[in-house]
């Protein structure tokens, strides 16, 4: 059995403006990367592509989109994600840090298919590439966990899950 991703923890450090994404594999190596906010939006973006062909929501080689596609796709990461703890505490008992326990600097990112699933690799300022795979299910985990690391920040990604628009209040003035 290979080395495959335990855990995955995202979260918005304010300080820093980025996202720290940690990842802990069952080899009990940890990975800690920062993603900025261009890089958060092109993963963000990729993974939803990628999430809705899985899916089968759509084809770009034949252009065929399925009615309502990101609404369905909406609809199947929540169902998928319903029973997740993402309360659960990340593990820190890490066997090594196999590129330090500092965080290293996200450039860049690439999604491609790969046998019902998707390789990940993250271009990283140390002049390595983290790599890992996820299948459709770890897409809809890692997106909506992604998701709520964006929603503390100030960022206006597009990525908060969709709701009703309040009502409008009107002011005229101060009182």
């Amino acid at each position: 059995m290979g080395n495959h991703i335990h855990q995955l923890n995202a979260s918005y450090i304010a300080a820093e403006d980025r996202i720290l994404l940690r990842l802990n594999t069952t080899n009990k190596e940890e990975f800690r990367i920062w993603l900025t906010r261009r890089v958060m939006r092109q993963l963000a973006r990729e993974l939803g592509n990628a999430e809705r062909r899985l899916l089968g929501l759509e084809n770009p080689q034949s252009g065929f989109v399925a009615p309502g596609a990101r609404a369905i796709q909406e609809f199947r990461r929540e169902a998928s994600t319903a029973n997740l703890d993402f309360g659960e505490r990340f593990e820190d008992s890490s066997a090594g840090f196999p590129f330090g326990d500092a965080p290293i600097l996200a450039t860049g990112c690439e999604v491609r298919p790969q046998e019902g699933n998707v390789s990940i690799g993250l271009a990283l300022a140390n002049k390595r590439t983290l790599n890992f795979v996820l299948d459709v299910r770890g897409i809809h985990g890692t997106l909506a966990m992604l998701q709520k690391a964006v929603a503390h920040s100030d960022w206006d990604l597009g990525l908060e899950p969709e709701s009703p628009a309040a009502p409008a209040i009107e002011r005229s003035g101060l009182h």
